[in-house]
């Protein structure tokens, strides 16, 4: 028996809900895509090649239960605007290194910070909030139908 909420068509299924949650992954991914390109240079080449979004399921009951952003951890520099003589100190990023042998040379700062990932990921919550409340809201409202027979007192 599908539920029908609203007058809406029927409940979502598990295969529509894994593609829907896998669709919000390639959309955060695509976005993120967009910030690399439009905040960062060249050299982020590599980092733009190999940013996969995956969707994980769960082996008991099939349903997706995360989404996984794979990248270079290059891309974790990145963010932080950190790496090659450039370190974070005191929240700012300062020409340095953490390593008492290496000489680096003093010059202006020519990195910064980019979130390529997080701030895509906050923009879109609500979307993935929206598919799981679809999805396990007409579950819920399926199970309580079924169960409807249990508490009810039946007339015949």
């Amino acid at each position: 028996m599908a539920v029908q909420g609203n007058g809406n068509a029927p409940g979502m299924t598990a295969e529509e809900f894994n593609q829907r949650v896998k669709a919000w992954g390639e959309t955060v991914r695509s976005r993120s895509l967009g910030s690399l390109v439009a905040e960062t240079n060249v050299y982020s080449g590599g980092l733009r090649a190999r940013l996969k979004a995956a969707t994980n399921t769960d082996s008991g009951d099939g349903l997706a239960h995360a989404v996984a952003f794979k990248f270079l951890r290059y891309g974790v520099f990145v963010a932080y605007g950190v790496g090659n003589g450039y370190i974070r100190q005191g929240g700012r990023v300062v020409r340095g290194s953490h390593d008492p042998n290496r000489i680096v040379t003093p010059g202006p700062i020519r990195r910064r910070p980019v979130d390529w990932l997080d701030n895509n990921i906050e923009q879109q919550i609500q979307g993935l909030a929206d598919i799981a409340a679809d999805y396990y809201g007409d579950n819920a409202a399926r199970d309580v139908l079924e169960q409807i027979d249990r508490v009810t007192i039946v007339k015949k």
